[in-house]
């Protein structure tokens, strides 16, 4: 065989039981050096691009690029990507792991009136919300939740917004339409959010899909770049470090005051 090839199909292999072993079921880190790893919303060639700084771990990211003056796209401004059933399927009453890293420039204006959603879980068929995001407000990271077609979106955490850094978020959840699910978030290692025997997702075959990029409108400013990195989804029999980054900051210490992470 051509030696090349052979490296290749090595580290294809390693590669490949390396995602076995922890439990992954999708890995977008860019390192491919191209968008094709996840699907696309995007209104302009240079919404979502390829970037070798900043990074957070490898070679490369992604910057999205939102201006005031784009057009809507599936019903808002956005630039985003999607983690679409194609590409993974999530199912109801099962738990996943997801892990992703989100910079924010020091030149960022978050929304004041509304706020920008960053990273979102989204239904299969349509809702008012996302039954789970993760936004940026005026000088805030905020936490919803709106699961339910009976409850109103609710504020599950409010913490200060870092820029000019990564920051690394790994979400535990488990999907239902029920009063079976939870969900624990994490950031930077530390537990902000710690609910169990909830209603996740409304009633639907599949569980919700992940999106990450820039949803929100940017009319009080021209625009706004944030970058992300090391996105990842594992199943049951994942964990925090199969889909934290590489190098990032160790599961922590829970919130004091808040519930241990449910058991699997």
């Amino acid at each position: 065989m051509n030696p090349a090839l052979l490296a290749t199909c090595i580290l294809f292999l390693t590669i490949a039981s390396a995602h076995a072993q922890t439990g992954l079921l999708k890995v977008a880190d860019f390192e491919t050096g191209d968008l094709s790893q996840l699907g696309l919303q995007k209104v302009q060639e240079d919404s979502l691009t390829i970037v070798t700084s900043p990074v957070r771990a490898g070679k490369f990211a992604a910057r999205t690029l939102l201006r005031a003056s784009d057009p809507e796209t599936n019903g808002g401004q956005r630039a985003e990507f999607s983690d679409g059933k194609k590409i993974t399927k999530i199912e109801m009453e099962k738990e996943y792991w997801y892990g992703l890293s989100i910079f924010i420039p020091e030149d960022f204006v978050a929304p004041t009136k509304s706020n920008a959603v960053l990273f979102q879980w989204h239904t299969q068929q349509g809702g008012p919300s996302p039954v789970l995001a993760i936004r940026a407000n005026g000088q805030d990271w905020l936490i919803t939740g709106n699961p339910s077609p009976t409850e109103k979106k609710r504020t599950l955490a409010r913490m200060p917004f870092e820029k000019g850094r990564w920051t690394d978020w790994v979400v535990h959840v488990r999907w239902s339409a029920e009063k079976k699910g939870f969900w624990t978030i994490w950031k930077d290692g530390v537990e902000v959010v710690n609910e169990r025997d909830i209603i996740t997702q409304y009633p639907e075959a599949l569980g919700p899909y992940a999106k990450f990029g820039q949803y929100h409108s940017v009319g009080e400013v021209p625009q706004n770049i944030a970058y992300f990195d090391e996105y990842r989804v594992a199943g049951a029999d994942g964990s925090y470090e199969a889909v934290a980054p590489p190098h990032g900051p160790k599961q922590g210490a829970a919130k004091a005051g808040a519930p241990s992470a449910p058991a699997k």
